[in-house]
């Protein structure tokens, strides 16, 4: 298994009062080396206190097969699943809003980072991008 770092910059802390309405992620650069299965990419942190309302997914077509395979699950360290599972969003360039239901209100107690692993790996990998964000707010 490979894991692969694309972000690089500070990510934003618990600014704001409690229950205030946080939005954290970015634009993930998806290299065709990142769609083997179990490949991992580490795509953002979130901080500690912060609980998970919603998600929003939009990828590129990544697997540019006639019979494609790959699926995207999107989680941490504790469970690679944690807020979607097993996804085909990257098989045609397609969007999700639906959170997993073991990340619904799931609060993170220390910083943790964000990851992308591809659960089944692509039949003709593309690079291509996942458009990721976590919504929710600070304890």
């Amino acid at each position: 298994m490979a894991t692969r770092t694309d972000f690089v910059q500070p990510q934003a802390g618990s600014q704001g009062f409690a229950r205030t309405n946080k939005t954290f992620g970015r634009r993930v650069t998806m290299l065709a080396a990142d769609l083997v299965t179990a490949n991992v990419v580490e795509a953002f942190m979130v901080p500690a206190g912060f609980t998970v309302t919603g998600i929003i997914a939009v990828a590129t077509d990544m697997d540019t097969n006639g019979s494609p395979t790959l699926a995207l699950s999107v989680g941490d360290s504790g469970s690679s699943t944690r807020h979607l599972s097993s996804s085909n969003i990257g098989q045609a360039g397609t969007s999700t809003q639906t959170l997993a239901s073991t990340g619904l209100l799931y609060t993170y107690t220390a910083d943790t980072k964000i990851l992308v692993t591809a659960t089944t790996g692509s039949a003709t990998a593309a690079a291509g991008t996942l458009d990721l964000y976590l919504t929710g707010f600070m304890q």
